[in-house]
């Protein structure tokens, strides 16, 4: 036994030193570099496409070719994409413009809201005016908004990059989709052909099982959060708050985030409500308050249910050291790598329990 942990220790030792290494050599290491970071996003946005629409093929595979299944996917996408452009993108363009034009009124409008709250009589008795004495913040926002307004023409080099790499997503994404929908069932057979006959087994059930989480996860999270988003359109819109469309798209996105990702979300929405009149802002609570119980308590555990098993102060502890490291993305992936590497390390235990076991036996014989 401690022969091979001292074995295991040596092999994770040199694997580290090995890229400790290739980061010496620049002209390893950066070419390299530039593969992974070029491919990163185009492989995770085709794959989280995959899980989402591998059951369509399925079911549409059923009554034709799987071929002919993914070629009617995609003259659907387009079409929809298409009415997605012509219907939604001139209205989310029309809300973005105004609130860039009002962003400086915006922040005036906060800074005069936070100077009546520092005024009242009821947070001058308690001493609560250091609490609303975010002047010097305001002020850094309008400073940043107003030079981004006005650098908006400078940039056009990284306007033309970014455009550039949108176009590269929109060509790659779909050709690295069509075949993972059309190869993408081949796949563990694929990874099994380098394992032992013995072996093969195992490893089948492991992948099998991190497949069936990532798809739970993915599909979960996907229909959660536009549900969620579908919501505050609707409830932003009956009450009347400006740029609606924009901020139930602000929500949506950051309920990919667990825990915090609707609060997070919360605070533009919020922020608009305020400067509209405090009963706004209290509407727009009340909303958000109500939306995230029903996600909460009645869609998530229908949906994702509870086959991440995943305590929710694990969820929230992976979650504010995968902001501190690595950022937002870090915060939206950590979850599902984490799942993944839970189900490996379960099942490796496992079968480690079983040699163990099978080993004292023969002993005993």
């Amino acid at each position: 036994m401690y022969i091979k942990t001292l074995k295991a220790g040596s092999i994770i030792i040199m694997f580290f030193l090995i890229i400790y290494l290739g980061t010496l050599i620049d002209w390893i290491f950066k070419p390299l570099s530039v593969f992974v970071q070029t491919l990163f996003f185009p492989i995770l946005i085709a794959g989280i496409l995959f899980y989402m629409f591998r059951p369509v093929i399925q079911l549409l595979s059923r009554r034709m070719s799987r071929m002919l299944s993914i070629v009617l996917l995609f003259v659907v996408l387009i079409g929809l994409l298409i009415s997605f452009l012509y219907f939604i993108v001139p209205e989310i363009e029309r809300q973005f413009h105004n609130l860039i034009i009002n962003m400086p009124n915006i922040v005036s409008e906060l800074r005069l809201q936070l100077i009546t709250l520092q005024q009242n009589e009821m947070v001058q008795r308690f001493g609560l005016e250091e609490l609303f004495n975010w002047e010097d913040q305001l002020d850094q926002v309008g400073t940043v908004v107003g030079r981004l307004v006005g650098d908006v023409v400078s940039t056009s080099v990284k306007l033309i990059s970014t455009l550039f790499s949108t176009i590269i997503l929109v060509f790659i994404v779909p050709f690295i989709l069509f075949y993972l929908l059309k190869e993408g069932e081949k796949l563990p057979t694929f990874f099994l052909k380098f394992f032992d006959e013995e072996k093969r087994r195992e490893v089948g059930a492991i992948l099998t099982n991190m497949d069936e989480t990532l798809s739970n996860y993915i599909q979960g999270v996907l229909i959660v959060c536009s549900f969620v988003g579908v919501l505050y359109f609707a409830g932003f819109s009956i009450i009347g708050l400006d740029y609606a469309l924009i901020l139930a798209i602000i929500g949506m996105v950051t309920n990919i985030i667990p825990y915090l990702g609707p609060w997070l979300g919360a605070i533009p929405s919020a922020t608009i409500g305020l400067l509209h009149s405090p009963m706004m802002a209290l509407l727009v609570l009340i909303i958000i308050v109500v939306i995230q119980q029903v996600e909460s308590i009645i869609v998530q555990p229908q949906i994702i249910g509870k086959k991440m098993s995943i305590h929710p102060v694990t969820v929230l502890a992976l979650v504010l050291v995968a902001g501190r490291f690595i950022g937002i993305i870090g915060m939206v992936l950590v979850i599902p790598v984490y799942a993944v590497v839970k189900v490996l390390v379960i099942y490796l235990y496992r079968l480690w329990k079983i040699r163990v076991r099978e080993n004292n036996n023969k002993k005993t014989e």
